[in-house]
């Protein structure tokens, strides 16, 4: 292995993505209120909390985290409010390659999908098999999902820490 992919696999390393991923992240979530099922009939807030964050080397220069996060949803519809507990898992998948000018690393976030987000609802009563059938639920929540993190992810914040000057490489990794 060359130096240069030795430097690769340590920027790509999972402990620094975890690092700098939950830096980025933080401890707790929240979103809404945002439209919610057919026609936006009903809106959705969501507060939760991240639990422990958990990188793996994937092959040269990948990286995937996985962000686990318990989020306590509140869908209201007309004068009824339904509460979901949603157990989920992000995963972000991260690819650390030279930069063509060769005096950079740059780290690549996958796009995130619904595929990337393993989750887990439960509600209950009538509104609950309302909410969860008629609003799509696991699918409303994926979206909503999808973009807080992909929002996250393309930050400024976030960019300069994608940015790794060769230089510095060795020293941050």
């Amino acid at each position: 292995m060359s130096e240069r992919d030795a430097i690769i696999d340590a920027i790509a390393s999972p402990q620094r993505a975890v690092r700098d991923i939950s830096g980025l992240i933080g401890d707790r979530v929240a979103f809404g209120p945002v439209p919610a099922g057919p026609g936006g009939m009903a809106t959705a807030t969501a507060v939760g909390t991240v639990g422990a964050l958990r990188g793996r080397q994937q092959g040269h220069g990948r990286t995937e985290v996985h962000v686990p996060v318990h989020l306590d949803v509140t869908v209201d519809l007309g004068a009824r409010t339904v509460p979901v507990d949603a157990r989920m898992t992000v995963r972000i998948g991260l690819e650390a390659c030279l930069a063509p000018d060769a005096d950079h690393i740059v780290v690549e976030v996958d796009e995130i999908g619904p595929g990337d987000i393993a989750l887990e609802t439960k509600t209950s009563g009538i509104g609950g098999v309302l909410v969860r059938r008629l609003g799509n639920l696991d699918a409303e929540i994926r979206h909503h999902v999808i973009g807080y993190v992909t929002e996250i992810l393309a930050s400024p914040e976030a960019r300069d820490l994608r940015r790794i000057d060769l230089d510095e490489a060795s020293d941050t990794a």
